[in-house]
């Protein structure tokens, strides 16, 4: 009886010893957790501890300071496993191994749905990304010499930290752009009567209003067309940017805003972007297609109708509504 006793006492004992090493090697589950920027080593700790991912908060500060990696811990989203072994923690928070998101930017958005669609997927700080696209320092050292930072977030997929610095965040999505045009020898065609921020302003009037990308060049062939011949623009998609908002349909009233966008009212190219491009629309505004085509017009179905003379063009919108 007491040789069983004994042998009781004895395993009791190495359950004791061996459970934390245990459960570092068994996964129980993993935990979200935010260590917020400014937190001190007693605060990591404790937050750690509070979310039983360690089980001695005191421990593991001692174990920080021994490594000389106490003042080393990065700030941010982290996924850990509940009692992680310590050591490991250490080297995740150490080494700034945060939990990352992938998104995707569609074409055609506007800085602000950009920046609120980065908000809503990410845990950046929308004002901050809201001050920093209108401060002309930040704006002119990413390279851009003009004081709008919209059309140039290049629409792409995206992996980014959760509680990623909206500096970084704006720079990459900037030097993405140009890293895909600069060396892309198919946006060298000799534009000379057009600058290169023009030609990125006609990009975005393209990529608001094609919706297939066979049609871009010849949307794009339409713009030029109409500013050869000295004709306003009449684009839709350029006044629903001067009104601020969205409209499913745009009405008369709606063509007398005023606004150097509104490009019903004003000749030429609008002052800026009125959206990010994406490369298709870019393409099709440095290689137009070869027509004769001054009008279009949709036919609720994705795509257009493309005229060379007014009463061709108010033909084809008798059709279109006709079909209606």
């Amino acid at each position: 009886m007491l040789k069983i006793i004994k042998i009781i006492c004895i395993f009791l004992i190495s359950a004791v010893l061996l459970f934390p090493i245990a459960l570092w090697q068994i996964n129980l589950g993993e935990i979200a957790i935010k260590i917020e920027k400014g937190k001190n080593l007693k605060e990591i700790a404790e937050l750690l501890a509070q979310n039983k991912i360690i089980e001695d908060s005191y421990g593991f500060r001692i174990l920080c300071i021994q490594s000389g990696k106490a003042d080393k811990l990065s700030y941010g989203w982290y996924k850990l496993q509940f009692y992680q072994n310590p050591r490991k923690v250490l080297s995740i928070l150490s080494k700034g191994e945060r939990m990352t998101v992938c998104i995707t930017i569609p074409p055609g958005l506007t800085v602000v749905q950009t920046l609120n669609l980065l908000a809503n997927k990410t845990d950046i700080d929308i004002k901050s990304m809201d001050s920093l696209i209108h401060t002309e320092d930040f704006i002119h050292r990413l390279g851009i010499n003009v004081n709008s930072i919209e059309g140039f977030l290049f629409p792409d997929t995206y992996i980014l930290y959760r509680s990623e610095e909206p500096e970084k965040v704006i720079k990459k999505m900037v030097f993405t752009l140009f890293s895909i045009i600069r060396p892309d020898s198919r946006l060298t065609i000799d534009l000379k009567e057009f600058s290169a921020y023009e030609i990125l302003t006609i990009a975005s009037m393209i990529e608001r209003e094609a919706m297939v990308d066979r049609e871009k060049p010849i949307i794009a062939s339409v713009i030029y067309n109409r500013l050869k011949k000295g004709m306003r623009l009449q684009i839709d998609a350029t006044v629903l940017y001067a009104l601020g908002y969205h409209k499913a349909r745009i009405f008369y009233k709606d063509l007398r805003v005023d606004s150097p966008y509104n490009t019903y009212k004003y000749r030429g190219i609008p002052p800026g972007p009125i959206a990010n491009p994406g490369y298709q629309s870019i393409l099709a505004a440095m290689h137009p297609a070869k027509t004769d085509y001054l009008y279009y017009v949709a036919t609720g179905k994705g795509d257009h109708i493309f005229t060379k003379t007014l009463s061709a063009h108010n033909k084809a919108k008798f059709e279109v509504k006709r079909n209606w």
